[in-house]
């Protein structure tokens, strides 16, 4: 199984959060934090992202 860099994380207010593992902090796109999504599109984001990152290409996300 092959370590993952980017996870997801529910925030107290209920919405979820793209997380970098490396740095801890959210990830971000054009600036913007990956955060108050929802689950299924924070889950969708960290997979795309995790795959770009194995593939060792920047995401156009990112």
């Amino acid at each position: 199984m092959s370590e993952v860099r980017y996870g997801v994380r529910q925030e107290r207010g209920g919405g979820w959060t793209v997380v970098d593992e490396v740095t801890g902090l959210p990830a971000a796109s054009d600036g913007r934090d990956l955060s108050g999504l929802e689950r299924e599109d924070a889950r969708d984001i960290a997979d795309v992202l995790n795959r770009d990152d194995r593939s060792r290409r920047r995401s156009a996300l990112v």
